[in-house]
């Protein structure tokens, strides 16, 4: 007899429901939104990559109103918006769209998303981080900051030199995490021009095991890490086949992880644990920045799920869940994207997704936690 989805999900964590105040994953695997049904299949449910059930939502993706309207927008070379500048217009430029199409669950075998990689590959910075833009973008940035020295008496240095520099500290870890975990997603692990990236991102890892954008000004005389620039490299990192990862690859994640740990993920380690940001504790989706739900599930996926310092983080996410055990999306981009992913204020497949990713992790890791955060109110 066929188990049912709910039974699949009961037997891969059968103590998962003290943490719940009902079960979603019924929800979460309708047919309305193919990707979320597809990594609730293989994620939560472990159903094989050739189980017909996985194939078709992995069919449905690349034809989803979401995904048409991204490539709609998307020009003949591959590139989104100005194909000088993949970062710039925020969350509109080719790199966030490559992120995007990471997470709804595309791959390389759609000709789009090649197209898009091949574009992408040329901001990558010989030294393996990705710029913010190429040539032509350092042209018209140029232009700009030489006029507007002009205005004042200043002089600059002449464009080769200058843009040498400037495609070299345009490098960002921040961004050369979230497009690596892109490239990962998109099915371009063995890619040589990953590695490059990702050795880059061991090389320039801060000292107190957190990342910082290494050559930006801001931050030459910054010795902690930024949290921004350490998630994306981990997260990278965390979905990086572990066969294919270096001895310095591991070391990056076992310091790193430490450095989000001894922060509890969002609070101070010097300053009596206070909370650093509180817009860390508003679950957002497109997943581009840091918050306590990206940190969770990160740090449980590189097997740290037993740590008790996650449970500050994960007593706050199991307390948003509503009474059908679903999660709001807090933050969106709405009206700043190629789409409309999600409104705000609404139950969140996606966030929903992720906090049973989570919740997943430590049960695997650790069974059942006095957290507070199961069936009764806190």
């Amino acid at each position: 007899m066929t188990q049912s989805s709910e039974e699949r999900w009961l037997s891969t964590t059968p103590d998962r429901i003290s943490y719940l105040r009902a079960d979603s994953t019924g929800w979460l695997l309708e047919q309305d939104n193919a990707s979320v049904r597809y990594f609730a299949l293989r994620d939560l449910l472990e159903c094989p990559p050739k189980d017909p059930e996985v194939l078709d939502a992995k069919l449905r993706i690349g034809a989803s109103e979401q995904v048409t309207k991204i490539f709609l927008k998307q020009k003949p070379d591959g590139h989104w918006e100005r194909p000088e500048e993949p970062y710039q217009p925020k969350y509109k430029a080719s790199y966030w769209q490559v992120m995007l199409l990471g997470m709804l669950g595309l791959d390389k075998s759609d000709e789009r998303v090649r197209s898009a990689i091949n574009h992408i590959f040329s901001f990558q910075h010989e030294e393996g981080g990705f710029a913010q833009y190429g040539a032509e973008g350092a042209r018209a940035e140029y232009d700009y900051v030489s006029h507007r020295a002009s205005r004042y008496g200043k002089t600059i240095l002449s464009f080769r030199p200058w843009a040498e520099k400037e495609l070299h500290d345009s490098q960002m870890s921040c961004l050369t995490g979230n497009v690596s975990l892109a490239l990962i997603r998109l099915g371009y692990s063995r890619d040589a021009r990953l590695r490059k990236a990702l050795n880059w991102l061991v090389k320039v890892q801060n000292l107190d095991g957190g990342w910082l954008c290494p050559y930006w000004g801001a931050h030459i005389h910054d010795k902690h890490g930024c949290f921004m620039g350490t998630i994306t490299p981990l997260h990278a990192f965390a979905e990086y086949p572990k066969k294919y990862r270096t001895p310095g690859m591991q070391k990056a994640i076992e310091t790193g992880v430490e450095f989000l740990l001894m922060h509890r993920l969002f609070k101070a380690d010097n300053h009596g644990f206070k909370v650093i940001k509180p817009s860390w504790l508003t679950l957002s989706f497109p997943q581009f920045f840091y918050d306590i739900l990206r940190a969770l599930l990160v740090v449980t996926s590189l097997g740290y799920a037993a740590d008790e310092r996650i449970d500050d983080a994960l007593k706050e996410i199991l307390h948003r869940q509503n009474e059908k055990g679903r999660w709001a999306v807090e933050a969106t981009l709405a009206g700043r994207l190629q789409t409309t992913l999600e409104k705000q204020g609404r139950p969140s497949k996606w966030i929903t997704l992720d906090a049973l990713r989570v919740i997943k992790n430590v049960v695997k890791e650790r069974g059942q936690l006095n957290t507070g955060g199961g069936g009764s109110e806190p």
